[in-house]
Formats: structure tokens, sequence, C-alpha cells
């Protein structure tokens, strides 16, 4: 199994804050049944800041003590990336997933749709691909809640046309059809935020709009919930 979104590497976010517990989640990872992790610390204006040659000098780094350690996990230098009004200068020197033309992104719910529809299609007419990160946690990709009736009752063939389909909002269809791919988290899927991002995750999932998977993981303490459920996307 691959890992395509994984906070593995030292003090460079909100991830782990020595080297030893990057290791103790590089064992546990393996012993799930990963053989490779794609690192994506965050990169937020004001917040975490890293930049590229940090990120690839970290992730060679913690390899060479995976290695040394007979860890055998592969792991790949990426980032995360903060969708917001930062985002354009930060891309001027991307760094994708590995070797492939990812640019893994996270949505904010605050950012304007036409602002994340011209983002993502820049990214693409430059060559890369813009790869949404959990869109399930988002509430822009959420599933409509069944809305309360009145004095007055709908037929059931308008109740039914109200909840029974998931949200295929105006921003997933236009991010699917420019070509974008989708990262789950595998803990959605176990509630690990919550009943709404799980109940988006699976109707995502029955939608087959993810394209890729990945933990998420910030710390080893995670991984016990991922053992023999959800397995990532080779």
């Amino acid at each position: 199994m691959i890992d395509f979104h994984c906070h593995i590497l030292p003090s460079l976010d909100d991830g782990p804050t020595t080297v030893e517990e990057s290791i103790e989640m590089a064992a546990a990872l393996q012993r799930a049944g990963f053989t490779a992790v794609y690192c994506t610390p965050h990169l937020i204006k004001g917040t975490y800041e890293a930049d590229n040659e940090a990120v690839k000098t970290a992730a060679a780094a913690l390899q060479k003590r995976l290695n040394a350690e007979n860890i055998d996990l592969e792991l790949f230098p990426g980032r995360e990336y903060y969708l917001d009004e930062f985002l354009p200068e930060y891309l001027k020197y991307p760094l994708p997933l590995g070797k492939t033309n990812f640019i893994m992104l996270e949505i904010p719910i605050h950012i304007p749709l036409e602002f994340i529809k011209e983002t993502c299609f820049r990214i693409k007419c430059s060559g890369f691909i813009p790869m949404i990160a959990h869109p399930e946690r988002c509430s822009l990709f959420g599933i409509p809640q069944k809305r309360k009736t009145s004095w007055f009752q709908f037929s059931n063939s308008q109740r039914k046309a109200e909840v029974s389909k998931p949200n295929e909002s105006s921003i997933l269809d236009y991010l699917k059809d420019i070509g974008c791919a989708f990262q789950g988290n595998l803990g959605s899927f176990l509630g690990l935020y919550g009943s709404q991002a799980q109940k988006t995750a699976n109707s995502l999932r029955k939608m087959e709009v993810y394209t890729h998977f990945g933990t998420d993981l910030h710390s080893q303490s995670g991984i016990k919930y991922l053992k023999g459920n959800v397995k990532g996307e080779e």
C-alpha cells in the first residue's frame, strides 16, 4: 500500500517533533502494510513555512535513518499546500509529490469558489494535477442535510429528490471535469473526523471520486485505527 498523505517528517509542521517519533511512525506504517509514503508537511503562510529544500533534506535524512533501522519504507518528498491568496506565489517553485506531477491542496471552506476553480485551472495549465486532500472534511463537498418540513408536506418524489442524491456540487463537478485527483483520508471512513465526514467519505467513494488514499497521520498513535481496515491505493 501507498500512503499519499502523511505528516511524518519531524519539526516541520504539526507532525512529530523528533526523529525518534518519525521512526516510530514509519515502523507502525510498515507493520500496517504500507511500502511507500509521500511526506506532505503543511505549507501555510505565517504558520508552517519550511521551504522546499528543508522538506527534501528532511525526507532524505529520515530515509537514511529508516534504512539503518531496517525499516522497509520508501519516502517521497511533497507538500500539503493551503489554497489561499498566498498559494500562487508559492507555486512559482512548486514541490509536487515525489516524481509525480501531483500538487496536493487543502481547500479551506472560506475561500471563494471562483478562486478555487481559477487556481486549480491554472495549476492544470502549468502541467501539474491538483490533488484535493481529504475533500470529505470540507463542507464544500458535503452531503446536503434533510430539510425539516413545516406545516405542509412534500410529495414522495420531491422528498426523494431532496435527500437521496449526494451533493455533486458545482465545485466538485468542475474539479472532476478539469482532471483533478482526490485523496481520501483512511480515518474518515472509520469516523475519526466525525459522522458527517464519514458519511461524505462513503458517498464520495460510492461515486468513485477518490483517486488516492492516505493516512494523514501526525503521530504514531493514529496507526492503530487503520490497521486491518480501509486499504490504500496502489
